[in-house]
């Protein structure tokens, strides 16, 4: 669906849903009218809800996006690999080994992760992989001693810090970090903004990069949160 029909069909729908007027009243004053900025922060906003759901499994099929090849397709254009090599210096960690990588700015769940351990006391495994699991702080103390569910050859451990900042324990020296994640959606922009407005630091007018069989999904949602927003400010004003 290309800017041109989101903003026709948001007008359609917006007018299916126009509130009848009251006896005496003009049926102009219930009409919901948006510009193209207005009609984008829904668009995008939408969007950004339904990655959401369909990422955490809270849609229609009640399962995670991997869950079936259709699910996955819905995200594929939003799903990342990178390769972190360049470790963060200088930072104080949980154990005297840590290491740290700063994670990509457009971030938003990460779906994979591992790294490369290249470090002489691992002999023939060598430059071997090593999984990446999650932990609490909390968990982390309970555990990292743990001969069964601490670091070891086949797995680190990461704790989050601020900032977009890991740390990563292991026991082997780490060469990198591979990650691989869903990114935040680029927000829908029907139209070029003016210099003082913009989507997500985005002003260019740009169009819906996920399957279009999300689209017709994402403008119904947009409506829906458009008459929201319009009858809850009717309500508390």
């Amino acid at each position: 669906m290309t800017n041109q029909e989101f903003s026709d069909e948001f007008d359609v729908l917006l007018s299916s849903f126009t509130k009848s007027a009251n006896f005496g009243e003009q049926a102009s004053s219930h009409d919901i009218v948006l510009d193209e900025y207005e009609k984008s922060v829904f668009l995008s906003k939408a969007q950004e809800e339904i990655v959401i759901n369909l990422y955490n499994g809270k849609n229609v099929f009640g399962e995670s996006f991997e869950k079936t090849e259709e699910l996955r397709r819905y995200l594929s254009d939003i799903v990342e690999t990178v390769t972190l090599s360049t470790k963060i210096i200088g930072l104080t960690g949980l154990t005297s080994t840590s290491v740290f990588y700063m994670l990509p700015v457009d971030l938003w769940f990460i779906t994979y992760e591992s790294v490369l351990l290249t470090d002489s006391n691992l002999g023939c495994l060598n430059n071997t992989r090593a999984v990446v699991i999650p932990v609490t702080q909390d968990q982390f103390y309970k555990i990292n001693r743990n001969p069964f569910r601490g670091p070891s050859l086949r797995k680190v451990l990461r704790l989050d810090t601020e900032n977009d900042v890991v740390e990563l324990v292991s026991n082997y020296n780490i060469a990198s970090y591979l990650i691989r994640y869903i990114r935040r959606p680029v927000p829908i922009v029907l139209e070029g903004l003016p210099t003082e407005l913009s989507l997500n630091n985005t002003t260019a007018a740009t169009e819906c990069e996920l399957s279009p069989a999300l689209h017709r999904i994402i403008l119904d949602r947009a409506v829906q949160l458009a008459i929201g927003s319009k009858f809850s400010n009717i309500k508390t004003n």
